[in-house]
């Protein structure tokens, strides 16, 4: 998968591992029906700091789950987060806990959308070392909660379900030689997805095993050498699964060319092992190249990239220009994605804000060419356009439309797309509470199935606390 964010000047290099990669389609997509609570303050290079948030919902929907033929519900929903974060001079630990109690009219009381995560890093000299685990449950119903995810951005990006998706990750991560001459960094990997009270036979409980690690040499400050390795095992359970093994090593040069002009080639091999309803193995040479030019307010950026899928080889052409002004930004990218024998996807991107005097409008456009766990050829794409302005020092509203496709690229194949359109309100009862009140509305369209619609109204009460 390409990078979409535009490169400024070259950083100081770091193993390849810890650079920021833009995830397509990013997790920052706000959910159209909340509203975020304040930022917590930063905590100083030493510190220990709490935080509670907690927020009462009243909500009715005249047809929450999304199906065919679906009937309203009233629901009040209590939210409680608990959050620690202590931090010192060499490592830091995080914490946080959190769920939703619901009542609602047709007797489905329970706890709802549990979440846990604990992450440790720490940072020595020239090395790293991190442990993370994090464990949260999603309803499919909900089509704003679905995103471009590593592992399910193909098979639920928008499948609505009546029932929930449960994700445990557990990682170890380190480096060193950070900021040195030599220097190399790793991540161990383990994923579960689970699926609760499905009914598609498409969404398959699976287990992920990965690893990939980074060795770099610096031959002098503009020059250097490196190898990547990845290893990928992902396990489908049940009926009709299918697993895959993904093995690949890579060679690289980053080379600075000029001061504003920076370039990387990398030459490596890759081989793909399929069994279970179907047995093949593919493998052969992979590629990939690009060049960044920094100008004093832009960046332009030249990317193409050639891999293995179990389809076949894609490759792909993509050129990327950023430009930055006082008031806003501006990235937009084009591309072309080709695997095997099936005719070119144009691949467009595009990110725009614009601060105004008293809030921001944004738009944003992200598609990905990806291989389904079904081994079908997709093209995703989300497209949110955002509006936030505040009214007064305690009031403000947004207003956000988000639109995803997924395009199945086979002539047999199942294309689907949803459509979300959110209002919401925001006020400062107290210098503590925050009321806010809504409507959203969901749209989802799908190749032979009717199609179906939601309609959503609430509103609540919301307080996060902080201590220090």
């Amino acid at each position: 998968m390409f990078q979409n964010a535009a490169c400024s000047s070259k950083p100081r290099r770091r193993p390849g591992n810890w650079r920021a990669y833009h995830k397509a389609g990013g997790a920052g997509l706000a959910v159209l029906m909340s509203v975020s609570t304040p930022l917590a303050q930063e905590t100083p290079a030493s510190a220990r700091q709490f935080t509670l948030d907690v927020a009462q919902r009243l909500e009715w929907s005249d047809n929450p789950d999304l199906a065919i033929d679906g009937e309203d519900r009233l629901l009040a929903r209590t939210s409680l987060r608990f959050g620690l974060e202590r931090r010192t001079g060499i490592d830091r630990l995080s914490f946080s806990l959190g769920g939703d109690l619901e009542v609602s009219n047709d007797d489905a009381t329970g706890f709802e959308r549990p979440s846990l995560s604990l992450a440790w890093q720490r940072d020595v000299g020239h090395s790293q070392i991190g442990a993370a685990f994090d464990f949260n449950e999603v309803e499919l119903g909900n089509t704003t909660s679905t995103t471009f995810d590593e592992d399910t951005q193909s098979t639920d990006f928008i499948t609505v379900d009546s029932g929930a998706r449960q994700t445990a990750n557990l990682s170890l991560t380190g480096a060193f030689g950070i900021e040195a001459p030599f220097g190399g960094s790793y991540r161990l990997s383990q994923r579960q997805v689970r699926y609760v009270d499905t009914s598609d036979s498409d969404l398959q409980d699976a287990d992920r095993l990965s690893f990939d690690g980074d060795l770099h040499f610096e031959l002098d400050p503009r020059i250097t050498l490196g190898l990547a390795a990845a290893y990928t095992d992902f396990d489908e359970e049940g009926p009709g699964d299918l697993d895959t093994v993904t093995s690949r090593v890579e060679s690289y040069l980053e080379l600075d060319v000029t001061p504003r002009l920076t370039s990387r080639i990398g030459l490596g091999w890759q081989e793909i092992e399929q069994s279970g309803t179907s047995d093949l193995t593919r493998d052969g040479l992979v590629f990939d190249a690009s060049l960044t030019q920094a100008l004093p307010r832009s960046t332009m950026e030249l990317q193409t990239q050639s891999r293995i899928t179990s389809n076949g080889r894609r490759n792909e052409l993509r050129f990327i220009h950023s430009l930055e002004r006082p008031l806003g930004s501006l990235r937009y990218s084009l591309g072309v994605s080709q695997t095997e024998d099936l005719d070119p996807a144009p691949l467009f991107g595009l990110s725009w804000r614009r601060e105004l005097p008293r809030g921001a409008v944004s738009v944003d456009l992200e598609q990905v060419a990806t291989t389904d766990t079904d081994d079908a050829e997709v093209v995703n794409s989300q497209l949110s356009l955002s509006y936030q302005q505040d009214l007064t020092t305690r009031s403000g509203f947004g207003l956000e439309f988000v639109m995803r496709d997924s395009d199945e690229r086979a002539d047999s194949g199942t294309d689907s797309r949803s459509y979300n359109l959110g209002l919401t309100y925001r006020h400062a009862v107290t210098e503590d509470w925050d009321f806010t009140g809504g409507i959203s509305m969901v749209r989802v369209e799908e190749d032979g199935t009717a199609d179906r619609d939601s309609n959503t109204v609430f509103i609540g009460l919301q307080r996060q606390l902080v201590w220090n």
